[in-house]
């Protein structure tokens, strides 16, 4: 009992948004939108269902693919296979600031987890990530299959950090008060595990393995030429 304890407080300080990994410092796409006019306090609710159900939906299916790929054994049979999983994330990211960003975090996050917990696999995914990018889902999924948490936990909690750290850029951007924040987050968890659950068959050819955000995707794109910006996405 104890152990299981143990596990899920370190599965809470991994889904800190304060976690040392930079994910405050990206807005993936949603600092174009506000800029444009294209997003407002008012509407953030219904974003954020569509972008959970979408976008969420899809991340949460390679986190828990990275959970179970965790435990595959030989080594080359798991470093091949998170080299195929990475590479398929990369592909799904169309815009470049977007993939940079996913790819980041992901490498911090196992470089951070492999500094406090030196497991052989976590230091095999960063050697095997010096020829590909190790999106932020997969890692999240990677280290809580290595630090056995349940599976379903780690890819709740992946999609709450991921959610809150959002709703954290919205309050930079827009009127978006810290009581409005909280009742926001609280009011999609029922949003969160709808999205978990499209992915439970951990089938990457199946439909929550892909996502349709358009305006997203050229909100990204289109980043870099804001005259101003706050966040590096």
């Amino acid at each position: 009992m104890q152990q299981d304890y143990l596990k899920q407080l370190y599965l809470l300080q991994l889904a800190d948004t304060a976690l040392p990994i930079g994910a405050t410092a990206h807005s993936f796409g949603l600092e174009t939108l506000v800029a444009d006019g294209q997003l407002t306090a008012a509407q953030l609710p219904s974003f954020f269902a569509d972008y959970i159900m979408e976008v969420g939906r899809s991340e949460s299916l390679f986190c828990r693919v990275a959970h179970r790929l965790s435990q595959v054994q030989p080594e080359t049979t798991f470093e091949a296979g998170w080299l195929a999983l990475n590479s398929r994330m990369s592909a799904l990211k169309l815009a470049r600031e977007s993939r940079v960003a996913s790819a980041m975090l992901g490498k911090r996050l196992l470089q951070l987890v492999y500094s406090l917990e030196p497991y052989p696999r976590l230091a095999l995914a960063l050697q095997a990530a010096a020829g590909i990018e190790p999106h932020h889902a997969p890692a999240f999924g990677l280290v809580g299959g290595v630090l056995a948490v349940d599976e379903e936990l780690t890819v709740l909690a992946y999609l709450q950090q991921s959610v809150a750290a959002l709703i954290s850029v919205c309050q930079r951007l827009l009127p978006l008060g810290q009581k409005q924040a909280v009742q926001l987050l609280w009011q999609i968890k029922p949003t969160i595990l709808a999205a978990a659950a499209e992915g439970q068959d951990a089938d990457l050819e199946g439909p929550a393995a892909y996502t349709c955000t358009p305006l997203l995707d050229l909100a990204g794109m289109r980043h870099p030429d804001l005259p101003t910006r706050l966040f590096i996405s």
